[in-house]
């Protein structure tokens, strides 16, 4: 079972992205002294910061718009996802190492966390293609990593999402 990006919600996103670039740049001309007197050296520094940042975002993002390649992908071995650069850099996150499922809120995303008993292993992959700094608070109460998936630019919503990985996995008896 695979799950595909979803255009309409993408463009939204990007759509967003692009109003804060905006707000940044009309920051950086205000705190510059454009349209008035004042010059604020931090406020040059952070949105150009914020600039760049959200430049390579924008450009990122619309370098993969069309990209037709599934962002989830549900296989018998187990979850290979593309949504997160954590879930990216784990590759095929195997069914028997997934403990438990949860649905979290985090800003205006509602995410799905995997929390995986073999940690070690992912951890191993994760550092290799990420920072390790990304690694910090990665684990949960019993020690188990947490893989957060988000559905904010597939066709599907989270707690939809989550239901179809569960009746997947149901359906193979893992």
């Amino acid at each position: 079972m695979e799950f595909y990006r979803n255009k309409k919600k993408s463009g939204t996103i990007i759509l967003a992205c692009v109003g804060i670039l905006i707000l940044m740049v009309l920051i950086l001309l205000y705190s510059s002294g454009v349209f008035s007197d004042v010059y604020a050296p931090k406020g040059i520094a952070l949105s150009a910061i914020f600039i760049v940042v959200l430049g390579i975002v924008i450009t990122r993002s619309l370098l993969s718009i069309n990209d037709k390649t599934p962002l989830i992908s549900l296989q018998p071995e187990g979850i290979i996802a593309r949504v997160t650069p954590m879930s990216k850099a784990a590759g095929l996150i195997r069914w028997e190492d997934i403990v438990d499922y949860e649905l979290i809120k985090q800003g205006w995303d509602t995410l799905i966390t995997l929390h995986i008993s073999n940690s070690e292993s992912y951890r191993t992959l994760i550092t290799k293609k990420l920072s390790a700094m990304v690694m910090e608070g990665t684990t949960d109460e019993h020690g188990n990593l947490m893989i957060y998936l988000t559905a904010s630019e597939t066709d599907c919503d989270a707690d939809v999402l989550l239901e179809k990985i569960l009746a997947y996995k149901n359906a193979l008896k893992v």
